[in-house]
């Protein structure tokens, strides 16, 4: 892999804190997109001056110092997840992943709409007890959750780190660590230009400009692979670009993210350029997981392209006891593999997103069974890089790399029964009782012993659990972190829940990971 020039970090965040604060003659600095950062940006401000009035999540940890060190920083982001996704996939296992004992904080996700409708307060931990609708009344989405955990900042719905109203680009983690010359790389299990992985590597309006994004994730520039739908919204060329890029959308299944011009483009430049390598579904081929892990692991692969997906747009589902896979697409641990293989040869380490995406779409659909099926794929995932840092013959371990599991959102509100609070125990999550899964009087789905077979939960009837909605919520989710400067997330507290106890906002995740780049 090339190595690239680094510039000592101290003058990387001096330069960022002069684009983001302009001075009196020039309030705002223009990017060399031609759109300026933001001139408002006060990295000084704390999280509670976020929650008291809107402003910025930027704490004095971004002035790091240049180190010779590499460092490696993994966000493992688990879409859609909460405390009850989590129990019911160790219900039916048995077992709960190891990183459940790790350092942990319950973590707050509401963005700047969501205030907005809750009266000015991003979550109130009063009336989430009390109040069983107010989770599910105003809620994040993947975007604005997204711009929250790679730029600290507060932004409103499907914004693509752009701020509110879609003014002024916000400077990313990713950016950062690329000027600090880590390698980037981004892994999902859905299009690789859908809400999350977009935000690690794009500026965008709006989140549906896929085509638009992608073209910024593989060229730098949007809009050049074509013009018309999906290339709105531009917010000029990328400052970097990731030396990996995984995922599902490919065209000839699914084209909503990923245009067919995209694929001819990327396989033409695959295979003009000798350091990249392009594997993606081929119908009735080979196996997709071992044709992707043999691209990687070839020394002379400097940038890897996965391009796989059905027709829903995302790797195949896999059901509780995960069968159902298709070999012609990859599992999300094969494809973390990959990209650890690459990004590891990086000398000066890398930056790493990876994003269990169909865990909220089996949220949305209220299917335990297909969420079962794929938090375990994400589980599995971490597990590859728990192994990775642990392996004597890569260049990490827990004292220069930080893992942080988490997500971005609740989804589908899943509890122990309609009605019933998040804090109470699931009931039976067997194979049994996910056969029991069906809709119930309300349109929603939940599994209970149907004695008379109505399709209605009635009085005396058992039931295992239920979802409440079939979209997001505004509930705390957990937080899972180890290793480098992990115990930063000591200092992020913002309040205390009454159920959860202290609880962690989403923007703290920037922190610490740019506190991840220190000594």
């Amino acid at each position: 892999m090339s190595v690239k020039k680094k510039l000592p970090l101290l003058f990387i965040v001096a330069a960022a804190l002069l684009i983001v604060a302009g001075c009196e003659d020039c309030p705002g600095r223009q990017a060399a997109c031609g759109y300026a950062y933001d001139p408002t940006y006060d990295p000084r401000a704390t999280i509670d001056a976020l929650l008291a009035g809107g402003g910025p999540a930027f704490g004095d940890a971004v002035a790091v110092e240049d180190t010779t060190e590499p460092r490696y920083v993994i966000l493992m982001i688990s879409d859609g997840w909460s405390y009850n996704h989590l129990a019911a996939t160790a219900a039916y296992t048995g077992d709960e992943p190891g990183y459940t004992s790790w350092l942990n904080y319950p973590m707050s996700t509401w963005d700047y709409d969501a205030r907005r409708l809750n009266g000015g307060v991003g979550y109130d931990p009063q009336r989430a007890w009390s109040e069983f609708g107010y989770v599910a009344g105003a809620f994040t989405d993947s975007a604005s959750a997204a711009t929250a955990m790679f730029t600290g900042r507060k932004v409103d719905s499907g914004n693509i780190n752009t701020s509110p109203a879609d003014v002024l680009r916000l400077e990313t983690f990713s950016e950062l660590a690329a000027l600090r010359g880590l390698a980037v790389g981004a892994v999902t299990s859905v299009q690789l230009s859908h809400a999350t992985p977009a935000c690690w590597y794009a500026h965008n309006a709006y989140r549906k400009n896929g085509y638009a994004i992608l073209d910024m994730g593989i060229w730098g520039v949007p809009g050049l692979s074509g013009e018309g739908a999906g290339y709105q919204g531009l917010r000029g060329p990328s400052r970097m670009t990731p030396a990996v890029l995984i995922g599902a959308g490919h065209p000839d299944w699914n084209s909503d993210y990923i245009s067919a011009r995209q694929r001819d483009l990327l396989a033409e430049d695959a295979a003009a350029n000798p350091g990249w390598a392009f594997v993606e579904r081929v119908e009735g081929g080979p196996d997709a997981g071992e044709r992707l892990l043999t691209a990687a692991t070839d020394p002379s692969t400097e940038r890897l392209f996965g391009l796989f997906g059905n027709e829903e747009g995302c790797f195949d589902w896999a059901t509780a006891d995960l069968d159902g896979r298709n070999p012609e697409n990859p599992t999300l641990e094969e494809s973390t593999r990959a990209a650890l293989a690459v990004l590891g040869r990086d000398p000066e380490g890398f930056a790493l997103m990876v994003e269990g995406g169909a865990v909220d779409w089996a949220g949305h659909a209220n299917n335990l069974d297909y969420m079962i099926g794929e938090q375990r794929d994400f589980d599995a995932a971490v597990e590859a890089v728990i192994n990775w840092i642990e392996d004597p013959q890569t260049p990490a371990d827990w004292e220069n790399t930080l893992l942080i599991v988490t997500g971005d959102h609740e989804c589908g509100y899943l509890t122990a029964g309609p009605g019933v609070f998040a804090d109470e125990p699931l009931g039976e999550v067997s194979e049994r009782t996910l056969a029991e899964e069906k809709t119930y009087s309300t349109g929603l789905r939940a599994s209970w012993d149907d004695a008379d077979g109505d399709g209605v939960i009635d009085e005396g009837e058992n039931v295992h659990w239920a979802w409440n909605s079939t979209q997001h919520t505004n509930q705390l989710i957990p937080l899972y972190a180890r290793g480098h400067r992990c115990e930063a997330f000591h200092g992020m507290i913002v309040a205390e829940d009454p159920i959860r106890g202290e609880y962690i906002d989403n923007t703290s995740i920037y922190l610490v990971m740019c506190t991840a780049l220190n000594d």
